[in-house]
């Protein structure tokens, strides 16, 4: 079990393009990653004859969310299409250099949104990743689609997606995972996550040096497998003294999680969950969600959220 989520760049990501859908369940991630590996390369190397590309994967993703908590029960930014491309080449020593890009296009007519954008370079020891990418993180917050929030707490500076990022990632020992990254365009951040996996469970620590306090904090992840349920357990928090604390296990599809933020003294609790099926109806690569969520001091949120991809 992963300790935490994957870092741009590591070994097991160089031939994949990962549509950040967030289910954070093991069917839908299994899922997803098998879908996106289709060699549709192999139709477009015949149009475009690339040369010398060892690798190329193309692949895409739609996504619809209805839901009481949206305008029209849709969510503008939820609902989108999103196409993605990687590619790469490997060295007879070993060494690799990977791409991957991502493009978002939302429901808003004419409207295009970057998505992850990166390099990297290095082996399976030690490698680093250059562009637009979701650094890692020590905090989990399972199944969300149907997160309610309200309090931004620590997890949303834990969770921030950047350009202009660069990150260290080292696997050189069995089980140890170490990213270390910053921002350049601000040159004002360092964030190190490390994580070990112990067999019977896995935990992660992640640390960052900001000159905002808000910034500035840790968080820590712990993880394990119960009879079948995957269960985790995370706590963040900044020098400011916000906080997250959450709880959530996930199994077969069905996902539930507990949420506490803590933002200027004020506090909320929040309960969530949802249940995804899987190539829904027998068709491929569809995945049919449906859930809701609650939170002190705010509306109850329900609805149901269709992916496809492709």
């Amino acid at each position: 079990m992963q300790a935490y989520l994957e870092p741009a760049g590591f070994p097991t990501r160089q031939y994949a393009v990962k549509d950040k859908i967030r289910q954070r369940t093991i069917e839908a991630y299994k899922l997803e990653t098998n879908l996106m590996k289709k060699i549709i390369a192999l139709a477009v190397a015949a149009v475009v004859a690339a040369p010398a590309m060892a690798d190329l994967t193309i692949g895409a993703s739609a996504r619809y969310q209805m839901d009481n908590g949206s305008s029209d029960m849709t969510g503008g930014t939820t609902n989108r299409v999103q196409v993605s491309f990687a590619g790469s080449s490997t060295a007879e020593s070993g060494m690799f250099v990977s791409t991957a890009a991502t493009l978002q296009l939302d429901n808003s007519a004419g409207v295009a949104r970057d998505g992850d954008n990166a390099v990297t370079i290095g082996n399976s020891a030690a490698n680093v990743v250059l562009g637009a990418f979701e650094p890692a993180g020590a905090f989990s917050s399972g199944a969300d689609q149907f997160q309610v929030g309200g309090l931004a707490g620590f997890e949303g500076a834990l969770r921030a997606r950047e350009a202009d990022n660069v990150g260290l990632n080292v696997t050189a020992v069995e089980g140890l995972t170490l990213q270390i990254s910053t921002n350049v365009s601000s040159q004002d951040d360092i964030r190190t996550v490390i994580g070990y996996d112990f067999g019977a469970f896995a935990a992660s620590a992640g640390f960052t040096s900001a000159d905002a306090a808000a910034d500035e904090g840790y968080s820590v992840t712990a993880s394990t497998t119960v009879g079948g349920v995957a269960v985790a357990a995370s706590y963040g928090e900044n020098d400011a003294n916000d906080s997250s604390m959450n709880i959530n296990a996930s199994y077969m599809g069905f996902g539930l999680a507990f949420q506490n933020d803590e933002t200027a003294g004020v506090e909320q609790d929040e309960v969530y969950g949802s249940y995804a099926v899987a190539n829904a109806a027998g068709l491929e690569g569809l995945t049919v969600t449906v859930g809701a969520g609650s939170a002190d001091g705010a509306d109850d949120k329900y609805g149901v959220r269709l992916d496809y991809a492709f």
